[in-house]
């Protein structure tokens, strides 16, 4: 009966996710988008269109869009890969910790871990590269939990611990799974070939992804593509935002408690981390499960320091297990030890989460949860039009609405073969939801602003004029935004010419600057 409610209390977690299928998807999932799109089109990231992700989001988008080529596979997705997660924690928690913990494990996770918590519903968040990370590294690790693990297990686990590194370069996920499989080894007493003989299966699991991977760009001669964009692009991306080797050391020990101050899954993480730590010589499952969190928290910092939401969102599935196993451990503390631990949980209940409390209490920002959930419920119940639920969606790079609408404009302006630019963050969002192809492979405008490897023929704002021409497009957008990209094609006197003497200006939003070829339709 037990384990009924709880299989239903999980569930129904699962549902309050339900409604975030009618949401429009953020400005980083329509450039994946987009490059799903053309890779089941037949064409190859970096070398046809380029961006800066690891090619395991592109390659899983493109899985996506042959599935459901709509916008709400987006949440659709995200949506999947929690329900997923979650009931990886419960084998997890079965297998190495208790019944219990892996239950409370993925209630936390589903709970607390809700985009439905974040600013603009989750939005930015859903569907990022991060829940699909959490997703493999907690199958990873559940692998390595079962108590008789075979030859296909291990191999699976370094299959999944590859895929999340395709999807963001990081070494350092290799620590749990290098923990876990030490820890929970068969023979504890064998110190010798026995780890180093499973080792080396999870390592041919990791090789054979990296040689697919390396193999398939090597033969359609995008490896120099590859190195520059998510290598050389992203090392000068991360170093952005660190002055000093100093500063990013300190930015780990900082962001967590930063983190903790204002979101409930860091501040029971932390409790739970705190509980385990004084544990961590006495129990290998308390060992695994820190190493996991301080490998998340590794990884947040090497993508460095700008404090994006969804950087955050692959340590959740790490800080939900510690935090469940940790408050776990109250059963058998003393009774001092459990009082300190309850007025802390009750301090973080009145005090972490949103700037809307109820009554002074924040409760750990589900009031906005309810909020946000609310307001997707009244758009599927026809309450708000389509115009006015995405007018809700608007930051500073992203605006759902403005989108939507230059959208519509490329679908009734153009033809389904011709080309389009879109100069700005929302390229690829146009692109991806018009159906069109861009006439330049730097369908963002981020790289060419910074005039990345402009050494280099095929890149920077001369690559970008070399693009324009060969392919040149029915209609042209520049968007105005904090990069100021409008501003930047205007003031490059190459580009601005090719613009001036082929196009006129058509009309003038908040957002863009739109332009159609003088040749072509309205």
């Amino acid at each position: 009966m037990r384990r009924a409610a709880l299989v239903i209390l999980l569930l129904v977690l699962v549902a309050l996710r339900l409604p975030s299928l009618v949401q429009p998807a953020g400005g980083d999932q329509g450039l994946y988008g987009y490059a799903g799109q053309r890779i089941v089109a037949g064409e190859v990231m970096y070398r046809d269109m380029w961006d800066q992700k690891p090619p395991g989001i592109g390659a899983l988008y493109a899985l996506l869009w042959r599935v459901w080529p709509h916008e709400s596979m987006v949440p659709g997705a995200d949506l999947a890969a929690a329900a997923a997660t979650a009931c990886l924690l419960v084998v997890l928690g079965r297998r190495r910790y208790s019944e219990a913990v892996g239950f409370g494990a993925a209630a936390v996770f589903l709970l607390f871990g809700d985009p439905y918590l974040q600013r603009m519903s989750g939005v930015y968040v859903r569907g990022q590269c991060e829940p699909f990370i959490a997703l493999a590294v907690t199958g990873s690790l559940t692998l390595l939990a079962s108590p008789v693990r075979r030859r296909r297990q291990l191999v699976s686990a370094g299959l999944a611990l590859a895929a999340a590194f395709w999807l963001k370069y990081s070494a350092a996920y290799v620590l749990p799974v290098a923990a876990a499989a030490w820890v929970w080894r068969e023979d504890p007493d064998n110190r010798g070939g026995g780890i180093l003989r499973e080792l080396g299966w999870i390592g041919l699991g990791f090789g054979i992804v990296a040689a697919v991977v390396l193999t398939y760009f090597a033969i359609h001669g995008a490896l120099t593509d590859l190195r520059l964009a998510t290598i050389d692009y992203n090392l000068r991306y991360s170093n952005e935002t660190y002055q000093s080797r100093t500063g990013a050391l300190l930015y780990l020990f900082s962001f967590p408690m930063a983190r903790a101050r204002v979101d409930m899954l860091w501040f029971l993480g932390a409790i739970g981390t705190l509980l385990l730590a004084a544990r961590a010589r006495s129990s290998a499952a308390a060992l695994v499960a820190l190493t996991w969190l301080a490998a998340a928290v590794i990884s947040i910092g090497i993508n460095g320091r700008r404090d994006l939401p969804n950087y955050f969102v692959q340590a959740a599935p790490a800080l939900a297990l510690a935090a469940s196993a940790g408050l776990a451990t109250l059963a058998t503390s003393r009774a001092w030890l459990r009082w300190a631990v309850a007025a802390l949980l009750a301090a973080g209940f009145w005090r972490v989460g949103s700037d809307s409390p109820v009554r002074g209490m924040r409760l750990g920002s589900l009031p906005g949860l309810v909020d946000n959930l609310r307001y997707d419920l009244q758009y599927v119940r026809g309450r708000i039009d389509r115009e006015a639920y995405l007018s809700r969606f608007t930051g500073q790079k992203f605006d759902a609405l403005e989108i939507d609408r230059l959208v519509r404009y490329v679908r009734a302006a153009t033809d389904p073969g011709d080309p389009v630019f879109v100069f700005g963050f929302s390229g690829g969002s146009v692109c991806w939801k018009s159906e069109r192809r861009s006439s330049s492979r730097f369908f963002w405008s981020r790289p060419v602003l910074i005039e990345f490897a402009a050494d280099r023929p095929d890149y920077g704002s001369a690559g970008l004029l070399s693009d324009l021409k060969r392919r040149p497009p029915a209609v042209v957008a520049l968007q105005k935004e904090e990069w100021h990209s409008r501003d930047f094609f205007m003031n490059n006197a190459p580009l601005r010419s090719w613009l001036d003497a082929g196009y006129v200006m058509d009309h003038e939003t908040a957002m863009f600057s739109v332009w159609r070829r003088q040749s072509s339709r309205r």
